[in-house]
């Protein structure tokens, strides 16, 4: 009776071992596999570009990019948040679109001006600025002008450089944060849940990050080797709908980078300027236009992904947010 019992323990033992280093090791390949990714550009300026970079600087790890009326507004050039880049680590690229900023006086902060594009080419129109750098930063970072960042349980003295470091120690494809209109901190756990609804894996009190399958696109840091399988931004539904260029995006990043697009859930951008803009309900028939348009433009291997196929049988935004299956970590 002994030794049946030895042999029955032996043997799950073994099973019990091999299933977790099959586990194990399927999940290193998918942890590593969106960081061994080439750039999916096509154009030879993207891959000559490429070979030339800096990859990285020891001084600037990260570019934040975004679009303001004239000059970048206080509350974001204020020492503690983009106005030091020795504590920031960071440089940033300004669009105005109003009036061409006349006081510049951070060496760090550079300016564009174009008063003829909108929220979505005003971004690709940063995007391509960006790429023509000698740099390679680790992350570049999109944001709205008016983003706040908030602690919502003060785990960070400083939520931005709490931001940073959370891109520098996870390095998600993808970082993104909490997000909320409003300016009423401290956040309970149940008020992140009802302003993110696109949370995709189990959250506690504990959780400070989680995977999510859709996100919004005021805040968002884009790692340098997923940037440009994710942009430019589609442009193609803005006279529809500005909502639908981040519907793109999100689709991208769920073929693409799935389980890999990270929010912080303790860290919440604030928007609450939040300008007018074309939106309104986004119906299926805009939805299946979006995907059709991603889908041509995906690399050969991705263009019959399971979570395309999932897009096209119920091609509605609502349903993505809530079952698009994602990989908790």
């Amino acid at each position: 009776m002994k030794c049946v019992y030895l042999h029955l323990t032996l043997c799950f033992t073994t099973a019990l071992t091999v299933v977790i280093f099959m586990w194990s090791n399927n999940y290193a390949k998918i942890e590593t596999k969106w960081s061994d990714m080439k750039p999916a550009s096509s154009t030879s300026r993207n891959v000559q570009m490429l070979k030339n970079i800096n990859l990285i600087s020891s001084k600037t790890r990260f570019l934040y990019l975004t679009q303001t009326e004239s000059c970048l507004p206080p509350m974001l050039s204020a020492v503690e948040v983009l106005g030091n880049t020795s504590a920031c680590l960071c440089d940033v690229l300004v669009l105005s679109y109003k009036q061409a900023c006349q006081n510049q006086t951070l060496p760090h902060v550079q300016y564009l001006f174009n008063s003829s594009t909108t929220f979505t080419t005003g971004r690709n129109v940063l995007y391509e600025e960006a790429m023509k750098r000698d740099t390679r930063y680790l992350y570049y970072i999109f944001m709205d002008d008016d983003i706040q960042l908030v602690d919502s349980t003060r785990t960070y003295p400083n939520p931005w450089r709490g931001f940073e470091n959370f891109l520098i120690d996870v390095e998600p494809a993808v970082g993104t944060v909490m997000f909320n209109l409003e300016t009423v901190p401290p956040y309970s756990m149940s008020r992140l849940r009802k302003y993110k609804m696109n949370l995709g894996c189990p959250l506690n009190e504990s959780s400070l990050w989680t995977p999510v399958a859709a996100f919004d696109a005021a805040f968002n840091a884009f790692h340098h080797k997923s940037v440009d399988y994710i942009l430019p931004y589609t442009i193609e539904f803005e006279s529809m709908n500005l909502w639908l260029s981040q519907v793109s995006t999100i689709i991208k990043c769920q073929v693409m980078f799935r389980g890999r697009v990270i929010t912080h859930t303790v860290i919440v951008a604030v928007n609450p300027k939040h300008r007018p803009y074309a939106h309104g309900p986004v119906d299926e028939h805009a939805i299946t236009a979006v995907v059709a348009t991603v889908e041509a433009s995906l690399p050969k291997e991705y263009k019959n992904a399971s979570v395309i196929m999932n897009w096209k049988r119920k091609p509605n935004i609502g349903y993505q947010r809530t079952t698009s299956p994602i990989l908790c970590l």
